[in-house]
């Protein structure tokens, strides 16, 4: 099972590391990170916006900005809601059966949170029942942070409700005109709900306005590093994608300056004075690419733009028609050029980054929790897999190696080619949760 661990308080940053899925023991052990809760108050003393009448629990939430957010909620709703909390309210087990249940009768324990106090409060109140809060249409931002807190504290399943509902209102948001800036909530948002169309929609965005800061990293439209958002596979993509339409701005270049004068030309359409209209485009073109920085031709590493600065470049690159001594309408050359727009668009379309296996199960499980519709690429993955763990199943004597990377080449060949992929799985040792409990 894929965990999230999320360093906040850098919300547009995320970390996704996927693990073996843990057994039930594994689960019950590997979260115990925090020392026994022993602040305790009066029922009377503890302040906050209350979620419950016998709400026995204070939760100090931290922020930078502003003074700490303080609810009141139910120990044992929280703990049914998350083994997160729960692990944290009964590190030891000893209330989780009833133990000791006299003696803190009466007395309100106080555990503190990291994270959006909205977000967080948004899951108090569907724990506790109080559905009239939930909010029909949340902004994109509200649905980021509410992704961040559910998988930070593992309870993205009380989302069920309301996700698919929540998912379709960003079913178009990659042709809004403020996606690029904000595609790597759209992407968060996707992870969390296991929406492959949109993780996929929004993968791209980002791959193709991402450039490269003085310092060497990619970062996005807005200049944000994106560092611990992208794996180096989809670095590779936008390295490759820019070396595809580099290579679409030398080759007619080439052809046209080093080519054969008898050989038949492949960018003059009208094929009457094919020669005399070459050397129009030639030397049309070859100014407007040097005002644009694109002659000579840079080398895809040095090329330190996005793939949408580079495409509108192109896009503006504008050749000077032949026009010949015998002009007549029917054998005009303007439709004659070479061929950059035809070039970016197919790249584009080739721009194919197959998922990983590790990220379909993960999508896969998020999907079937939150209740979202399985695309057809999601589909033929879950029919495979299954098929493969029945054939290791079926013959116990003598165990195969099953290779992931069948998995992913069955990923990649429906995946649709408009629509490539990106996230992280850094394997930093030292990755840290953030939901700590002050000892």
């Amino acid at each position: 099972m894929s965990i999230f661990c999320i360093s906040l308080p850098t919300p547009s940053f995320f970390t996704m590391a996927s693990q073996k899925e843990p057994t039930s023991q594994e689960s019950a052990t590997s979260l115990v990170l925090w020392p026994p809760i022993t602040e305790a108050k009066d029922e009377a003393e503890a302040t906050g916006t209350k979620f419950h009448r016998d709400a026995d629990l204070q939760v100090i939430i931290k922020t930078l900005d502003s003074n700490p957010t303080i609810y009141l909620a139910c120990a044992s709703a929280l703990a049914c809601a998350s083994l997160v909390w729960r692990t944290m309210l009964y590190h030891d087990n000893t209330d989780a059966d009833g133990s000791n249940g006299d003696s803190k009768r009466g007395q309100v324990q106080t555990i503190r949170l990291d994270g959006d106090p909205e977000a967080i409060g948004l899951l108090f109140h569907i724990i506790h029942y109080e559905f009239n809060h939930v909010p029909e249409c949340p902004t994109l931002s509200q649905l980021f942070e509410l992704g961040k807190a559910a998988c930070q504290f593992r309870c993205t399943h009380i989302l069920y409700p309301w996700a698919s509902q929540w998912a379709s209102q960003l079913s178009e948001f990659g042709a809004e005109d403020d996606c690029y800036p904000e595609c790597h909530k759209a992407l968060y948002v996707a992870w969390t709900f296991g929406d492959l169309k949109l993780y996929r929609d929004m993968v791209d965005a980002l791959i193709v306005t991402t450039e490269i800061d003085i310092n060497g990293k990619i970062v996005n439209i807005s200049g944000k590093p994106l560092e611990d958002m992208l794996m180096p596979c989809d670095l590779l993509a936008r390295a490759s994608t820019i070396e595809k339409i580099l290579h679409a701005i030398k080759k007619p270049i080439h052809d046209l300056s080093h080519g054969e004068q008898d050989q038949k030309s492949t960018y003059c359409k009208i094929g009457k004075d094919s020669q005399a209209c070459e050397i129009m485009m030639l030397g049309s073109t070859i100014p407007a690419l040097t005002r644009a920085g694109l002659f000579p031709t840079p080398e895809p590493e040095k090329y330190t733009g996005s793939i949408v600065q580079l495409k509108d470049k192109l896009d503006k690159i504008k050749t000077i028609p032949y026009v010949g001594k015998e002009w007549v309408p029917h054998m005009s050359h303007e439709g004659c050029n070479l061929g950059f727009r035809d070039s970016v668009t197919v790249c584009l379309k080739e721009m194919d980054v197959p998922l990983s296996s590790s990220i379909m199960s993960w999508m896969s499980s998020q999907a079937k929790t939150c209740g979202i519709e399985p695309t057809r690429e999601l589909e033929e993955w879950q029919r495979k897999s299954e098929n493969a763990s029945v054939e290791i199943l079926a013959e116990p004597d003598s165990p195969r190696h099953v290779d992931v990377e069948e998995l992913d080449h069955a990923s990649s060949e429906i995946a649709s080619p408009m629509r490539s992929h990106s996230l992280s799985q850094n394997q930093k040792e030292d990755e840290r949760d953030t939901c700590v409990a002050d000892k």
